[in-house]
């Protein structure tokens, strides 16, 4: 061997781009389900926050660490859609100043109180089962300054900040129950992890920067076919609608990591959750 073989660098590591489309005013109405888009998604990305979304979140990380053993990089991407027209989400009611939880009262108005009861006990099962808090109440708020965030964080951080903001907002809205379309809460976040001070990150929330772009990346979602939330995008072909559990994500993602081309893993549509 000659000493230039010796000094070969190594081949890079493959990075497989994950897609997470959700809205943060999602409803729970609908049950998980896969398919496949025949087509090539052109872009990165789509983002986050109903009840399902925050339990699949926590199930698709359990699955990627899951994945160390493999030679792959995952680049987790969230993106903004929307299920609900954002002048259709009630303003938050207060009550001596201070806002209250109204998403109860939201669900018992939309689907009836049985059907609102039998839809959260579902969402209360897969959270226990994820080990994730779940208050009994929360906040129904709009969205988009969360999804104008959110964009911006994975523009300056990567997905290493766009995930610690994730995990802020997650934990907010339904153990905590606090409002994500409070500016000053969204100001405290974007300081928090490093994204810009309260101040700037004031000054950015009530200025429409980030605003084209969340609409931009709504309607290249709705374009290309997606209609619920989550939705998850992997490497820019194959798709998961629906919540999914651990065990789902982690047999997909290994079957499409340790494949040599795309073509191999094509059997991964027959998985069920």
């Amino acid at each position: 061997m000659s000493d230039s073989d010796s000094t070969l660098s190594p081949e890079p590591q493959r990075t497989i781009k994950i897609i997470f489309i959700s809205d943060y005013v999602r409803p729970p109405s609908y049950s998980p389900c896969i398919f496949h888009f025949s087509y090539d998604l052109l872009f990165f990305g789509i983002y986050q926050l109903c009840a399902f979304c925050y339990i699949g979140n926590k199930s698709l990380k359990d699955a990627i660490a899951g994945c160390r053993d493999l030679d792959v990089r995952f680049d987790v991407e969230f993106r903004p859609f929307t299920l609900l027209c954002q002048s259709s989400v009630p303003e938050v009611p207060k009550a001596k100043g201070e806002k209250v939880p109204n998403r109860r009262d939201y669900l018992v108005r939309k689907f009836g109180k049985e059907q609102a009861e039998s839809k959260w006990k579902v969402v209360e099962e897969l959270a226990q089962k994820a080990g994730l808090p779940l208050a009994e109440d929360g906040i129904v708020a709009r969205s988009t300054l969360a999804h104008r965030l959110a964009v911006k964080a994975y523009k300056v951080g990567g997905q290493a900040m766009q995930g610690h903001l994730n995990d802020i907002l997650f934990d907010a809205i339904f153990a905590a129950c606090k409002d994500v379309s409070d500016v000053e809460f969204l100001a405290e976040a974007a300081e928090k992890i490093g994204l810009m001070n309260k101040a700037e990150a004031t000054t950015f929330l009530q200025d429409t920067d980030c605003k084209n772009c969340v609409n931009q990346m709504i309607e290249a979602a709705r374009a290309s076919g997606v209609n619920g939330v989550p939705s998850i995008i992997i490497d820019g072909k194959w798709a998961l609608n629906g919540v999914q559990s651990t065990e789902c994500y982690l047999q997909i993602l290994r079957k499409i990591a340790q494949s040599s081309s795309m073509t191999e893993c094509a059997s991964i549509v027959s998985v069920e959750s």
